[in-house]
């Protein structure tokens, strides 16, 4: 698999074994081009040949391709009761950034009231 990195701001159109793909401005595809083609875009200075699977775009954060996202975090079950408990004991959603010891701390200060 060879990827195509478009170096300007104008798109084109490839041939590939599998049909036409379209580069758009400034991106980047893979696919498979004949021979003589790929010796033509390795000599053009509008695009660089990359051999291989290109790298992991450093902005793709979730891991599904595309720039940006979050993965979620990771919730201990701890905290998913203390947040249980406090709803229940307080009436109303805690906040989201407490770590497991702010909340039994405020689950136990309710309590003592």
């Amino acid at each position: 698999m060879i990827t195509v990195k478009n170096l300007t701001n104008s798109p084109y159109d490839l041939p590939s074994t599998k049909g036409m793909i379209r580069l758009p401005a400034f991106g980047e595809v893979s696919g498979e081009f004949s021979g003589d083609y790929l010796q033509l875009l390795e000599a053009s200075m509008a695009v660089k040949v990359i051999e291989g699977q290109s790298k992991r775009d450093p902005l793709d954060h979730d891991e599904d391709g595309k720039k940006g996202g979050s993965k979620p975090a990771d919730q201990s079950d701890e905290l998913v009761k203390l947040r249980s408990d406090y709803t229940e004991i307080v009436g109303k959603k805690p906040y989201h950034g407490w770590s497991a010891e702010e909340l039994q701390a405020k689950i136990d200060e309710k309590l003592a009231e």
